[in-house]
């Protein structure tokens, strides 16, 4: 049997385990293969990632604040991760141990699977310049975007992004705080995402209180936000006829990259989907 698990600090309210365990069951790969979560400080990080190699792990999922930190502790990166400086996903060959970001990718297909948009050519606005933020404009920007429009309370966090995005030859706006014109900004926009914590049940609120009626139905609006599963911001939008897509996509997704990375089978997102939807019920979120 393969060891898979979560390695974070804290992991007792992550969702991982639940999807990947219900994978793992429908697929019938108990026999296998077994998740299991790991609090894993910073200052373990070393320890924890030889525990791969001593142990054969199979691989990993890393969340916070781990994804930045266990970069040299790894023998490889994928591209998406050597470019955003972070990983998510580790898969162990032989003791060789790869660093992965599927953050990126799960978030390009939730956008794939919700609607008819393609990111050729698109103007996107971000709230956020976090490592969710940096995730999402990577691949969007890798797509083949013609503009990202930044909006972040940090400046520097701000421009940092928009540095990572220049170089792949696109139009990048960055603004530490609300800009002036932002009526014109939201309304150019085809693609709207928010990637900070506004919205969640600790930090409820609507990014967009003031600025809903700029808002029109050819706008796709998505929130990372799954907890609650439909945020202030993904309300507001749906009420003024926007195409909306959850935070919980993106989660499925890039648990179901990180899944085939690992066992080499397509991972089954409906049954992943249910068991994460039942558990957010069950937990009344």
């Amino acid at each position: 049997m393969q060891l898979l698990g979560l390695f974070g600090h804290p992991v007792d309210h992550s969702l991982s385990p639940v999807m990947h365990k219900a994978a793992i069951k429908a697929l019938g790969l108990n026999e296998e293969f077994i998740y299991l979560a790991f609090d894993i400080s910073p200052s373990s990080l070393s320890e924890a990632a030889s525990a791969l190699r001593v142990l054969d792990f199979r691989g990993v999922n890393i969340t916070i604040p781990l994804k930045e930190k266990i970069i040299p502790f790894l023998d490889r990166l994928d591209g998406p991760a050597r470019l955003m400086g972070a990983v998510n996903v580790i898969v162990n060959e032989r003791g060789c141990l790869t660093g992965f970001n599927t953050d990126g990718r799960g978030f390009l297909r939730s956008l794939e699977e919700n609607t008819e948009m393609k990111p050729e050519k698109l103007k996107v606005l971000i709230f956020g310049a976090g490592g969710a933020a940096r995730a999402v404009a990577m691949a969007l920007g890798l797509a083949g975007v013609k503009e990202i429009v930044i909006i972040n309370r940090n400046p520097d966090r701000a421009v940092r992004v928009a540095g990572m995005l220049n170089e792949l030859g696109i139009t990048v706006k960055a603004y530490g705080n609300v800009p002036k014109d932002i009526k014109k900004e939201i309304k150019t926009a085809d693609l709207i995402v928010n990637t900070t914590s506004v919205g969640m049940v600790s930090n409820p609120g609507s990014l967009i209180e003031g600025y809903v009626s700029f808002l029109n139905r050819k706008q796709v609006v998505c929130d990372i936000i799954y907890q609650p599963l439909e945020t202030l911001f993904i309300k507001k939008a749906r009420a003024n006829g926007c195409h909306v897509v959850s935070g919980l996509d993106m989660l499925l997704y890039q648990g179901a990259e990180a899944f085939h990375l690992w066992t080499g089978q397509e991972a089954p997102v409906d049954i992943m989907r249910e068991a994460l939807e039942e558990n957010l019920k069950e937990n009344k979120i």
